[in-house]
């Protein structure tokens, strides 16, 4: 993974959790729901998961559609 976008370890974390989830990436979870998921496995503050979210989405790991977070698909 080249240097810009790396991630902290709980953005790490926190996008496992996220594509597990939403059933892989290129697949979208409600942002709702996504918090949901995050405040209770990891047991961090809705606060804490908006934190993960803006990493992930400022790396381009995520991105929004409306109310949607969407995984970004991975180049492989």
């Amino acid at each position: 993974m080249d240097e810009e976008r790396r991630i902290p370890p709980f953005a790490e974390d926190t996008l496992a959790l996220l594509t597990d989830a939403a059933g892989g990436t290129g697949e979208k979870l409600p942002k709702d729901e996504a918090i949901d998921v995050i405040t209770d496995v990891e047991g961090v503050s809705k606060a804490g998961a908006e934190d993960a979210f803006a990493q992930l989405e400022s790396r381009g790991y995520i991105y929004y559609v409306e109310e949607q977070i969407r995984i970004t698909p991975l180049d492989e």
